[in-house]
């Protein structure tokens, strides 16, 4: 019998290694089980604390007591308290911030008692919702439409975050995306087209820019159509840190449309 808990377990820790999220577990009375390596990596301030039958609550307090809670968002004991609350009376997945990154938690309390729970760093999501939020407080009122993608680029005029809206009709991966500017990645050449040369200038002088339209390989045959709008970035000093905009998929039609009228691909 000892042998088989002892491959259950060994098991089930292999199991939650394969798990890209943090996952931990906690028994009736609260103290933790087991929890995986991308746990301890997001809790790295206090991971001497999580062995086997430490408390949640002491856990929680530990974090406080590094100062690693973001007081923006109350005092230590007002979110320790809201935090346990929402830990032994799950209700649906709520977000933790701290001074380190943000969390999105989610916890279940199975028919024994025990209460797993999946902890995801959204801090670069966050992050990058900020970026978009200060970007389209920027637009004026008429230039705020839905978008397929936000994106980001730095001093270089290379991709550094892209995100798909729910719904976006974009069908490259922003993967193929970082790293690179945008010409590169359609294979696009500003030094022989005009209208990538002229975009081209703009970034580089630091230019705000507006329905930016171009078409390229959509890697399946067929050719989809883009426009692009982005403002640059400066950082507290006043030096240029790069560009946020956002990225609309447009219609054939509408492609066709612009080249009768003579506006840019």
């Amino acid at each position: 019998m000892t042998s088989k808990r002892a491959d259950a377990k060994a098991l089930l820790k292999n199991v939650l290694e394969t798990v890209n999220e943090g996952v931990v577990i906690f028994d009736p009375d609260d103290r933790l089980v087991v929890c995986n390596t991308r746990f301890r990596e997001i809790y790295a301030p206090i991971a001497k604390r999580l062995m086997p039958g430490t408390k949640c609550e002491d856990l929680y307090r530990a974090w406080g007591e590094l100062g690693l809670f973001d007081l923006r968002r109350g005092t230590i004991d007002e979110q320790i308290k809201a935090s346990l609350y929402r830990h032994r009376n799950p209700n649906g997945p709520f977000e933790l911030h701290t001074t380190e990154r943000s969390l999105r938690i989610e916890e279940r309390v199975t028919e024994d008692g025990f209460v797993i729970a999946t902890h995801t760093d959204i801090t670069a999501w966050k992050q990058m919702e900020r970026a978009f939020h200060d970007y389209e407080g920027q637009l004026p009122g008429a230039a705020r439409r839905p978008a397929d993608r936000f994106w980001t680029m730095d001093a270089n005029l290379r991709f550094t975050t892209l995100v798909d809206y729910p719904n976006s009709s974009i069908i490259a991966s922003p993967n193929a995306y970082i790293g690179h500017t945008r010409w590169e990645v359609v294979g696009s050449d500003p030094n022989s087209d005009d209208a990538w040369r002229k975009h081209r200038e703009d970034l580089l002088a630091h230019r705000a820019f507006e329905n930016f339209r171009y078409s390229s390989d959509d890697g399946f045959g067929g050719v989809y159509h883009m426009s692009v709008s982005g403002t640059p970035v400066f950082d507290e000093d006043g030096a240029f840190a790069g560009y946020h905009g956002t990225t609309t998929r447009i219609s054939d039609a509408d492609a066709d449309a612009d080249d009768k009228d003579g506006v840019g691909e």
